[in-house]
């Protein structure tokens, strides 16, 4: 059994990613497109781009994590040096400022080349970070547990990140009323995020270092048909196949949703920054709920059942907002009764897409268990990889999308129309939550249960 010291100490490490997804998914696609003035179909672009580049690093980085011997261990010297470029590329995205008068194809370079650099940097931490996590237990629910410390280390971090952004640096101006459109409250808040995540790489990256010594070291080749063969071992496992559609079509669905919330919750329901950021007393409670009821709750149901508990909660409970408005029962915009009211269904929302998180964090570990039987080889770099592509899609696609949507309704830097505004509240409301059905269909199908584990590790411990 894990201490209760390792899991603090390793999930600690989740807070920079945790920074990271938070400004990347609510802020980044806003700062370019909504404050800074690029036009959204280049936004979407750069988004994009940056995906196709993370397509190729990351599993590269599981391979070469995998099958990397040294006095760190497999997934330590990757960990230790990732601070570097995640910090300061992480900084430079948010640094351009209107006086800047940059061109249009200047933003979008500039988007692209710090935004791939920041998700490359981040490679280097989360996949080896993940994967380490994986291999340190074995056990169906210390997983879960070990998981679910981490995703609420995550979500935390960026809960607080935006704490930071609305009740600090986004405070309403007499130029800025809704301090979020204030260009200069971006470079500040992304210097302090820079440092938190630093900070959170090293102490995890140490704390941890002597843990290295329970785990497996890599005894086959690296030559590259032996490795282009144990990794197709991997990529065609029944149980990782239906995994990853199911997470992928629920990133792109849940970025969906989340991409074009602080467009609409400024543009349609017309919210200053400090009522923004009393939807954070929901998502705080709502994580250490999460924390609290999902190994409970997978103990009882197992994973699967759980995940797909979770899927349908959201789903019912997304458009909520959207169906409340049309009848007429929603307070009037601008109000702190329409916030409070809207965090009623953000109660449920949140709840369980952070438990969701977390159980689905741990079923990596267990298909790397079914994919050792299978291959002989521990190859979580490997899978962790595609659980950090998909993150990264969550955002990317996400963003994407929502940059196309801004671009099909002609929506610029300037305020929106109230029916363009609308328009992106109907893609939120229905389009987004009606998405939801096909990850449903994958994880209904996922058949790794906890007496199908059982089976595997003592099938592993005989072939031992």
């Amino acid at each position: 059994m894990l201490t209760n010291t390792f899991k603090f100490n390793y999930s600690v490490g989740a807070i920079a990613n945790g920074i990271k997804t938070d400004m990347f998914t609510f802020f980044l696609l806003f700062f370019y497109a909504r404050v800074i003035g690029l036009d959204p179909l280049l936004a979407s672009l750069a988004i994009g781009s940056a995906l196709v580049v993370d397509s190729i690093t990351d599993p590269v980085m599981g391979a070469i994590s995998d099958r990397t011997n040294s006095k760190y261990g497999r997934r330590h010297p990757y960990m230790f040096i990732s601070f570097m470029p995640v910090s300061i590329f992480y900084i430079l995205l948010f640094s351009p400022s209107i006086e800047w008068e940059l061109s249009q194809s200047q933003l979008f370079w500039w988007m692209f080349v710090c935004a791939s650099l920041t998700r490359i940097g981040m490679t280097l931490f989360e996949v080896p970070h993940r994967s380490f996590g994986a291999e340190i237990t074995k056990d169906y629910d210390e997983r879960t547990k070990l998981f679910s410390w981490r995703e609420m280390f995550a979500w935390t971090a960026g809960i607080s990140n935006a704490f930071l952004g609305y009740f600090v640096f986004f405070k309403s101006t007499p130029d800025y009323p809704l301090g979020q459109l204030n260009p200069e409250a971006y470079f500040p808040l992304a210097t302090t995020g820079g440092v938190l995540m630093v900070i959170s790489i090293l102490y995890s990256s140490f704390k941890t270092r002597n843990d290295i010594s329970n785990l497996s070291s890599w005894s086959g080749s690296t030559s590259l048909p032996q490795m282009i063969s144990e990794l197709k071992i991997a990529i065609t496992n029944k149980s990782f196949i239906l995994f990853f559609l199911g997470s992928l079509t629920l990133s792109i669905s849940w970025g969906m949703l989340n991409s074009l919330t602080l467009f609409i919750n400024t543009d349609f329901w017309g919210l200053r920054g400090d009522q923004l950021g009393i939807f954070l007393f929901i998502y705080f409670p709502a994580a250490f709920l999460a924390f609290s009821i999902t190994p409970r709750l997978v103990v009882k149901l197992g994973k699967r059942r759980f995940v797909l508990l979770c899927l349908v909660g959201v789903a019912v409970a997304s458009p909520i907002a959207f169906i409340c408005y049309n009848l007429g029962l929603t307070p009037d915009k601008g109000t702190t009764s329409l916030v409070l009211f809207l965090c009623i269904p953000l109660v449920f929302i949140s709840t369980l897409s952070i438990a969701g998180n977390m159980a689905r964090d741990s079923m990596i570990g267990d298909i790397a268990d079914e994919v050792d039987l299978q291959s002989g080889k521990r190859q979580e770099g490997v899978l962790y990889s595609a659980v950090s592509f998909v993150q990264k899609v969550n955002t990317a696609i996400g963003a994407l999308t929502g940059g196309i949507t801004l671009w099909i309704f002609n929506i610029s830097k300037d305020t929106p129309t109230d029916d363009q505004a609308y328009s992106l509240f109907f893609v939120q409301g229905v389009v987004g939550p009606i998405l939801f059905v096909i990850p449903l269909l994958f994880f209904y199908f996922y058949t790794l249960d906890r007496k199908r584990h059982a089976e595997i590790l003592e099938k592993i411990r005989n072939r031992a």
